[in-house]
This record gives structure tokens, sequence and C-alpha cells, in this order.
């Protein structure tokens, strides 16, 4: 009962706060993605925090668009002047027919809210909600908070082991941190991409800086002014990248250490003032990896898959192979896997989790062969717009936001950065932050545009 009063004034004062200013409701959902770890049922259906949120946004939005007598599909320009409507719309075919392949169709229907349906809808509206630039910022400093509080908690854990569910990852020499989450890689997960993104907005901050937004013939007092309005926003962005950092490395996500490198390598070489001291730190790193005995046996047995966690890797990616073997064009439906593998899973000792750990072996079993060519068309047609609007722009919003789509794809190669309900939104919103014509946003709103 407590519970359900808790959510239901939750659910009114955020409802109230959509009616007054979408754009704040939306910044807020950003912050609050990890809720979705606050579960409940409606009835008999399964539902999280952060569903009821999405649903919400998009329900008000709806209201709100036919108060203005706007028709839905003008709504939908962004997604149509792109040509990114009919990938979202094959995305959601291949999703609901998966959905009927399920085993088990209560399960897959929750996959299917969840996973698809709501991060579209939440897209939606984020793609009419955000108007300026200033309004991006937004969008930014809200995935800040959501890493400050996870960050946080995890440091706090490494020093107390408090909260940690596992007595493996609780003991204080073999400790791993989890957050609010129930294991340590949920932290690489969500923080990684985060902290490429916090760093590439960074080092635009800086950019800007140099190139005169803050000029030397000011005055002296405009130049104290705005050199205090633009150090405080450069202080948050250090903070959540120094500790959001600190918390991957307790929670010893090695799959996150080598999604975040990869993409700040990407990031360093496509920022003309970093390129060569980037290729210099490469070369010094592999190096070091190379000549540097403990650091050469480390890298060794990563890059062979010869530890522990390797080898349970690649003993589940072997079977999931064979388990898809027949059935390659459908796969084992949403919330499938589990069921489907079993017959297929002969190494005992190791149990059956709920994916493959392997972003493409993910939507081969989830949602077939059709699935996984409509997201290998998303991410292509991602990189290619993020790149023709760079050479057009010149704005390094579209080199970062490339940055962070590799650092979820190589982070993917062993883990599974999508199906989870707080990264299958943040992917959409990545995709989002993309589709924009950022030359032709302004910097601040006028009057009108609310």
């Amino acid at each position: 009962m407590l519970i359900a009063a808790g959510v239901i004034l939750f659910s009114i004062c955020f409802a109230y706060l959509a009616w007054r200013n979408l754009l704040w409701a939306t910044a807020a959902l950003v912050a609050l993605l990890p809720t979705y770890l606050l579960r409940f049922s409606i009835g008999p259906i399964p539902m999280t925090l952060l569903e009821v949120m999405v649903l919400i946004l998009f329900a008000v939005w709806i209201v709100k668009l036919k108060m203005r007598n706007e028709k839905i599909k003008n709504a939908l320009k962004n997604l149509k002047s792109n040509n990114w409507w009919r990938l979202i719309i094959a995305w959601l075919v291949f999703a609901t027919i998966s959905l009927f392949i399920s085993p088990d169709l209560r399960a897959a229907s929750g996959v299917w809210k969840a996973y698809f349906i709501e991060p579209i809808l939440f897209l939606i509206v984020f793609l009419n909600v955000v108007k300026t630039r200033k309004d991006f910022d937004l969008i930014f400093y809200a995935l800040g908070v959501s890493a400050l509080y996870i960050s946080v908690f995890a440091i706090y854990q490494k020093f107390t082991g408090f909260a940690i569910p596992n007595p493996i990852w609780q003991a204080a020499e073999t400790r791993r941190v989890t957050s609010f989450y129930g294991y340590p890689n949920a932290i690489g997960l969500y923080l990684a991409p985060i902290i490429v993104l916090y760093i590439g907005w960074l080092i635009s901050k800086f950019q800007d800086f140099r190139q005169g937004r803050i000029r030397l013939g000011q005055t002296s007092f405009k130049f104290q002014k705005t050199l205090l309005l633009n150090f405080k926003p450069l202080l948050f962005q250090l903070s959540i990248i120094i500790l959001s950092s600190l918390a991957v490395v307790f929670a010893r996500s090695e799959g996150a250490y080598v999604g975040i490198l990869a993409g700040l390598f990407f990031l360093g070489l496509m920022t003309k003032k970093l390129r060569w001291p980037t290729v210099a730190a490469a070369i010094i790193f592999v190096l070091v990896m190379a000549l540097v005995p403990g650091f050469r046996h480390y890298s060794y047995e990563q890059l062979t898959f010869q530890n522990d966690s390797g080898k349970v890797r690649l003993i589940m990616w072997r079977e999931t192979w064979q388990m898809l073997k027949g059935r390659f064009l459908s796969g084992a439906g949403l919330a499938g896997y589990q069921e489907t593998f079993a017959p297929f899973h002969k190494t005992k000792y190791i149990e059956i989790y709920l994916y493959p750990h392997n972003l493409f072996l993910n939507f081969l079993s989830e949602i077939g062969l059709g699935g996984l060519i409509v997201f290998l068309l998303i991410t292509i047609k991602f990189f290619k717009d993020s790149v023709k609007k760079f050479l057009a722009t010149r704005q390094p919003l579209f080199i970062t936001l490339s940055a962070v789509m590799i650092t979820i794809i190589v982070h993917g190669l062993v883990d599974v950065p999508y199906f989870k309900n707080d990264l299958a939104i943040l992917f959409w919103l990545i995709i989002g932050l993309s589709i924009f014509n950022f030359q032709k946003l302004p910097r601040h709103r006028t009057s009108g545009s609310r």
C-alpha cells in the first residue's frame, strides 16, 4: 500500500511538471533513468517507475498537441526529413514479430514495451521539446546528474562494502562495487558512454573558450563575470568525468575500459588539436602493454579471452551459435533466450545468463536476422549522418556522438549495452541528438517558442 501511494504521488508530481514544462520533465526523466530499478505491477502488467514517466511524458505531449490543433504527422517531421522513420518502423515490426515467436509471451511483452516501444515514444517527445542549444546543455546536465549519484554511491561502496549483494564482490580483497544495480558491469554499461560524452563536451567548451567566446578585449569586470559563468559548468563536467571514471574502475568493468579507450581514441583523432597527442599516447600505451611483463600478460589474457570471464564468454558464444544455427532467421524471440538455449547448454558449471553478452548475438537471438540487419542499418545511418553533418558544420558535437556510439558498440562485443531499460533509452537519446540540424538551432528560446 505504501509503495502504491508513493508511485501515485510521484506520478502526479511528474505529470504536473510535464504539463507545466515538457522540456524540464524530459530532463528529469533523463536524470532518473536508473529508476527502472523500482519495479511494481499495475494489475497483471509489470511496470517500472521509469516506464511510468515515459508514458506520462508521451501522454501529456499528445494532449498538448491536440490542444494546439497540431497533427502528429507534423510533429514527426524530424524523423521524416532525416529518413529515420523507415528504419524505426522496421525496428518495431521485427520486435513485434519476435514478440509472438517468444516461448514466454508475458515476459516478451515486458521486453517489447520497455526496450522497443517506450524508447521510441521518448525519442518522439525528445525531438519535439528540444528547441535550442541551451536545451541540449540541459539534457547533458541531466545525464550528468544521473552519473553523479550513481558514481558517488559506488565510491562510497568501495570504502565501506555497503549494499554490495554478492559476498565475493563485497570482500575487501575482491571488491567490485555495484552502486544501485545488482551487478558491477551495469555501472560500466551506463557510465562509459556518459564519460565519453562529457569529455567530448568538455573539449568543445575549451574550443569555444579559445575561439573568442571570452575575448581579451572585454572589460575586466565583464571578463571575470564571463569566466565565472563558464568555470562552474567546466567544474561540473570535470567532476562527472572524474567521479564516473572512478566508479567504473572500482566496478572493475573491463569491457567499459576498452569501450572508453576506443571512443576517446576516435575523439582524439578527429579533434585537430589533439590528433598527434592522441597518436603519441596510443603508441606509448601499446609499447607499455607490449614491453612491461605485468601489462603484457594482462593484455594477452584479455585479448585472447584466457581469463575466467573470457573463457565463460567463449563457451557462451559457442553454445549460443549452436542454438542459432537452427533458428537463424527468427532467433529465440523476445525474452526467449534462456528457455531456448537450455537444451544447447552443455557446460553445466556455468549458469544460463539472461543474454549471450555480445551485442550482435543479442539482437540475433532476440529479434532475428532481420532485426540485426535493421540495427546495423541504424548504426550505419547514424555514423553516416554524423560525419556528414560534421563536415558541413564543423560542430564537434557530431564527432562526440560518434565517439559515444563507438564506445557502446565496442563495449557491446563483450556485454549487453542495449537490453536494459535505461540503456535502451540512452541509445535512442544518442540517436536523437544526432538528428538535429545543430547549425539551425538558436542559442535561446524566443518568447513565442514555448
